[in-house]
């Protein structure tokens, strides 16, 4: 468990891949036993601890991490039942799910993994993971486009942090954010009066994309990861 205390709830989320509200049901209807009674959420699980659901030992897997390539397409859902979910194109367990997660029409690097207390990390804003991403735009760059793309916009009810950018051409450049809030970079070039052609994401904090086909997998050890 990565040497960290890990709550029941954590526990339950991490190796059941089980949702909040499915947590909350659980408990409240006596279908989880730590060892051989019940405990709330707030339980500190120990090493030796044998945690049950519906008396089915709830097993710890060993931790995997993946990169991936992901292409425009397909969709960062764990829900099957969604057509092009990441989880039935590469044939994987449910128990993978992707760390910062890219919307249907964006490609690039995706981190798959089983550790929920490594993904937390990498999409913690308050550990300052970079995520950069190339953006190709439709209209030529202006000095008014780079000024207004530093602005600060409300998505969900909460204020974007500053970016930082790189020029590459008059219609391309480099964005870099260490958050990822819903269509950020899309809705920061639409507040500056552009609109994104290509976006693709090429690096999370210290692991790049690099010549990782499209559509294509690699397993990676944790080690690799500077979080």
């Amino acid at each position: 468990m990565n040497n960290e205390k890990i709550h029941l709830a954590k526990y339950l989320k991490t190796y059941g891949n089980y949702t909040k509200s499915t947590i909350k049901e659980l408990i409240e209807k006596k279908k989880v036993k730590v060892n051989d009674s019940y405990q709330p959420l707030s339980y500190i699980v120990k090493d030796n601890d044998k945690v049950y659901v519906d008396d089915l030992l709830l097993e710890k897997v060993p931790y995997v991490y993946y990169l991936y390539h992901k292409p425009i397409g397909i969709i960062c859902t764990n829900n099957i039942n969604v057509k092009g979910n990441i989880i039935s194109h590469l044939n994987f367990s449910n128990r993978i799910f992707c760390v910062g997660r890219l919307d249907k029409n964006t490609s690039g690097l995706i981190i798959l993994t089983n550790d929920g207390i490594f993904a937390n990390n990498i999409n913690n804003p308050n550990k300052h993971i970079e995520k950069e991403y190339i953006v190709t735009l439709k209209e030529k760059i202006t000095n008014d486009f780079i000024i207004k793309i530093q602005e600060p916009i409300i998505i969900r009810g909460k204020e974007t942090k500053p970016i930082n950018y790189i020029l590459i051409d008059d219609y391309n450049l480099k964005i870099i954010i260490c958050e990822g809030k819903y269509h950020q970079i899309r809705k920061l070039v639409s507040n500056a009066k552009n609109k994104v052609v290509v976006l693709k994401r090429i690096r999370i904090g210290n692991i790049l994309l690099d010549d990782l086909e499209e559509d294509k997998i690699k397993e990676i050890n944790i080690n690799d990861f500077n979080i």
